[in-house]
Order: C-alpha cells, then structure tokens, then sequence
C-alpha cells in the first residue's frame, strides 16, 4: 500500500487561520507618571484587567482636570499650541471590565467635582443673601422716589435712584467637570460656563457614535469635531434658547465600545459615507489589549497612602496656577502656556519629520495616515500631561516628550488592531462565522451569513472573503447547486468538513 502525501494529510484535516488580530506590545508602566504607577498596579490586579485600562482613563482625566487652564506651544517661533484634551476607548467583550476599569479616575474625577459643588453651594447661598439685600434695598429706593416725584423734586429724585442703583450681578455658576448625557445645546451651555473644559464619560460609545450619525444630527458631529481642538469659537442660536456662545469648546471623552460595535463603525469610516469626516481618528488614545489568559478572585484593602496620592495630583491639576507653572502668554494664544524645553523641542521635531516622511511616502492606507497625522498634536498633549503630574515648573522637559513618544508608538499598534478587521481580506470574518458554526447548517449559503444580522459579518464583501478563507483552510467544502439547463439560478453552497 503506498504512502499517504503529507498534501493528502493537509488536504484531510482544516489547517488554524491565520491571526485575526495583529500583534501589541506589552504595556510599560514606565509610561504613566510615577506617583500613579502603585495605584494603577494596584486596580488593575484587583480587577483583573491590563493596565493599560486603567492607565488610559486615568491619562484622560488628567488631562481633563488640567484643560484650558495651560498649553502647550510645540514651535518656538511659530504659533502652534495644544490643549491637553484626549479622546479614547477601551476596546473588549463584555466580560473584559471595560466600565469597572474606568472606575478609578472616574471616582478620582466625582470627588474633585463634589468639592467644587460644595464651595459653589457655600458662595451661591451668600450671593442669595446678598440679592435679598439689594431688592429690599431697590424696593425702599422705589418708595423714596415716589415720594420725591411727588413733591415734584425731580432732582432729588434722580440723586436717590442714582444712589442706590446697581446693575444686577450674576450668580456664581455649579461647577462641572464631568458629564454622562446631554443633548448639544446643554452641553453647549455647560461648556460656556466651564470655560477650562469638560470631560464626557460613556460607558458605551457605540450608542453614542450611532445616534451621531442619524440623520438630522450633521450639526452634532461637526460640534464635537470642534471640541477636540479645544480652542475654536462656537455660536448656538435656537429659537426659544437665544443665543449661546462658547468662548472655546474644550471637551476630552473616554468611554469603552465592544469589538465588533466598533468595527461596524470603522467600516463606515474607511470606506466613506457620514462616518467619514475624521471623528473616528480622534480617538487616538483607544487601546484594544490582550487580556490574561487566567482570571483569579482578588480581594485586598487597597493602599490608602496611594488613594492619597492620586488624589492630591488630581487636586493639584485642577487648580493649576499658571504664574507658578512659569507659563507665557502672547496674543496668539488666548490661554497661558508652557514651551518645549530644547532637548525636547529636538526630540519631537527629529520624531515628526521621521512620522511625516513616512506618512508622505504613500505606505499607509488612507484611514491609518489620517489617523497617526494626528500624532503630531497628541504627543504634545500628552507631554504635557506627563511633565505637569511630575509638578515641574518651566518648560516641558526632554523626559516627558520621550514618554509621550512611547504613548504613540504604544498607541499606533493598537490603532492597527482596531483598523485591522475592516482591512484583513476576510480574516476575521472567517473567525466570527467559525464561531457561528452551529447556527449554520450544511448547506448554506453567503446569503445566509450576511442577512444574519450578525456583528461583523453584515457586509456582503467581507462574509464571502472569510468564507473563501475557511474553504483555503479546509473548514468548509463548497460546490454549486442548481444549473441554468435547468431552469434555476447557479447558486454556491457550503459544508463544514467532517472527518
């Protein structure tokens, strides 16, 4: 009996697909500031999750705290300044603590926010007492002029009016720093009376991309397209709410999406459409990481000397005085800010002129060289960030320009993971229809996968690709059912391969 080929053998039995996702390295902790570093360790061992999704929230909220309280100036000569607002996602399933993960900064964010309530509290019931005052006041000024009026003394009258007239003061306005839901022309007057900026936290960001792309809602989308910048004017006129104008729309996201969600999303911004306007490449400090392979019950007091820490940073960071951070201030830029120091300044321009090289040479796909073009601002963002959660005063240091260079190559692989399965020729199409492998009895056909309504597999082009896939592995034979002799329509079927 001869031999069997080890072709034959490959032929008999389905050979693994290839990786749906490309690879990211291993977060470094030596990218977060070093008083974050224990209570960063110290969450993400109690939740069981990367820390790197506990260490960009936290990365996020600190740049909230700080806002458009100082910038950052990234030329020395000409005007080019960035406020330190960040966009970002926790990409995962469902089971991988996308939400608990947030908790930490968020908590560090209610607490900064609840103080500032009090205080308003204290000084709105002062500014009450003293309204009181004045109207009584005007009320006896009302009578004395009647009075005065007549007995025909106009004069006199005019003086006692003219003395005790006072333009109405306006109140002290409740602080916010964090926000959840509101619709465009709340958070409009939010952002017009919070001038350093808001932070919007959602724990689902699908929903909330998707109601952006309702029709009606372009005004939306172009609003929010505003906020990422931090330094543009915005003018809201509504019948009914008069006009409301925001000095700069300043407002830094972070929320957590599910994988296939996001995709969807992607998909629309890659290939064109309403998604297509740069929205999706904003979120340039979004991480989708590997998750530990085993999952162990944690239960431990956490470190309160560490707790302390944190806290006095965020503190420290939302009550910046910019005279003693040493920061300048010119008339191209309408808030206090901080230059590069020169090793840092060399850094970033030898980084940037390497990035823009390669972005200039035509290698990237279109949606990936929109997307790291915008390192540039991102790494003097987080610069920033990193050289003020070190207290240091003057100019940015080389340091934490090196650091924040580290983010973005950190960040650039995992925008490739996040990119990847709407550019992956079927790959991970192929993977999400082998897990539906029992929904799917033999016989049936690309119709059949697409018109499911399953996540990541409703594009017709990508279903077929991953299809094609699984028959090159061996996972599927397929053969055409139905001839035209016939009468009937050719149509292609699928089997899984048993063996």
């Amino acid at each position: 009996m001869s031999a069997i080929s080890a072709a034959q053998i490959e032929r008999l039995f389905p050979t693994p697909l290839p990786s749906a996702l490309p690879p990211v390295p291993v977060f470094d902790s030596a990218l977060v500031p070093s008083c974050v570093r224990p209570w960063l360790d110290e969450h993400a061992d109690a939740l069981q999750v990367p820390m790197e999704y506990v260490a960009v929230p936290a990365m996020i909220s600190m740049g909230g705290c700080i806002g458009r309280q100082v910038a950052v100036a990234l030329k020395q000569r000409n005007p080019w300044y960035e406020v330190p607002l960040l966009w970002g996602v926790l990409v995962g399933r469902p089971s991988a603590g996308k939400s608990p993960a947030i908790s930490p900064a968020r908590r560090m964010l209610d607490t900064i926010e609840t103080a500032a309530r009090q205080q308003y509290e204290s000084v709105s019931l002062a500014h009450e007492r003293a309204a009181q005052i004045e109207r009584i006041e005007s009320e006896l000024a009302i009578k004395t002029v009647r009075k005065l009026v007549s007995r025909g003394d106009r004069g006199a009258a005019e003086a006692a009016l003219a003395a005790v007239s006072k333009e109405e003061r306006d109140g002290p306005r409740e602080p916010r720093l964090v926000i959840n839901d509101a619709t465009i022309e709340k958070l409009g007057e939010l952002l017009g009376e919070n001038p350093r900026g808001l932070i919007y936290v959602r724990d689902e960001v699908a929903g909330w991309l998707a109601n952006l792309d309702r029709e009606g809602r372009e005004g939306d989308r172009a609003f929010f397209l505003e906020c990422w910048n931090g330094k543009g004017s915005f003018t809201f006129d509504r019948i009914g709410r008069g006009t409301t104008r925001i000095a700069a729309c300043a407002v830094s996201i972070m929320g957590g999406v599910q994988p296939g969600k996001l995709a969807e999303y992607v998909r629309g911004a890659i290939k064109g459409g309403a998604a297509d306007d740069g929205l999706i490449q904003r979120f340039q400090m979004s991480i989708y990481p590997d998750l530990p392979t085993v999952w162990r019950f944690r239960d431990f007091a956490p470190d309160p000397d560490s707790e302390r820490n944190v806290l006095s940073l965020f503190r420290y960071l939302y009550a910046l005085d910019p005279v003693k951070l040493q920061a300048e201030s010119n008339d191209s830029c309408d808030i206090p800010f901080l230059r590069l120091s020169d090793d840092a300044q060399e850094r970033f321009a030898d980084w940037l002129t390497a990035l823009m090289q390669r972005l200039r040479s035509g290698a990237e796909p279109p949606h990936l060289e929109s997307h790291l073009s915008k390192y540039s601002a991102l790494a003097g963002r987080l610069a920033l960030v990193l050289h003020l959660a070190e207290r240091a005063v003057g100019p940015v240091s080389d340091s934490a320009m090196a650091t924040a260079i580290g983010w973005c190559t950190l960040l650039e692989a995992h925008a490739r993971r996040i990119y990847a399965p709407v550019t992956d020729d079927g790959i991970s199409a192929a993977h999400l229809i082998l897990r539906k492998r029992p929904d799917l009895a033999d016989g049936f056909t690309l119709r059949d996968v697409y018109r499911r309504g399953w996540t990541g597999l409703t594009d017709k082009r990508l279903a077929e690709g991953g299809l094609e896939l699984l028959v090159e592995h061996g996972h599927l034979q397929s053969w055409t059912e139905g001839t035209a002799e016939l009468g009937g329509r050719p149509s292609l079927q699928f089997r899984w391969f048993t063996h």
